[in-house]
């Protein structure tokens, strides 16, 4: 019989944003995003002053879908990082890192890495 069990956090770190390097994919305006370290921490610093919610893929109606629980401009040296799929990440001083909380809905997507 179980008596307790412990509830899973549906919590990520992510970058949100990378400062001075450009994003892989071209965006809907047909241009690669930039942006120098200096604008990616003014983003950082003013996201949380609108709503802490998180949506979907940018898409309307899923705002909601997670809660920024942190957010903050990493400030130290290089840091690797190593994913469940096995890929790795190198987070560079002056890039954005956002805390999500994600809500129960939205989890099981972020668990089979659709999010």
């Amino acid at each position: 019989m179980v008596v307790k069990s412990e509830e899973e956090q549906r919590y990520t770190l992510t970058v949100a944003y990378p400062a001075n390097k450009a994003d892989i994919g071209v965006a809907q305006d047909g241009f690669r995003d930039f942006a120098a370290a200096a604008a990616v921490e003014k983003a950082a610093w003013n996201y949380l002053r609108k709503s802490p919610h998180v949506g979907l893929w940018h898409k309307d109606g899923t705002d909601g879908s997670g809660e920024v629980c942190e957010s903050y401009i990493y400030r130290g040296p290089d840091w690797t990082v190593n994913a469940q799929d096995g890929s790795t990440q190198v987070i560079k001083s002056g890039d954005w890192l956002m805390g999500i909380i994600w809500s129960e809905d939205s989890w099981p997507l972020v668990k089979q890495g659709l999010i």
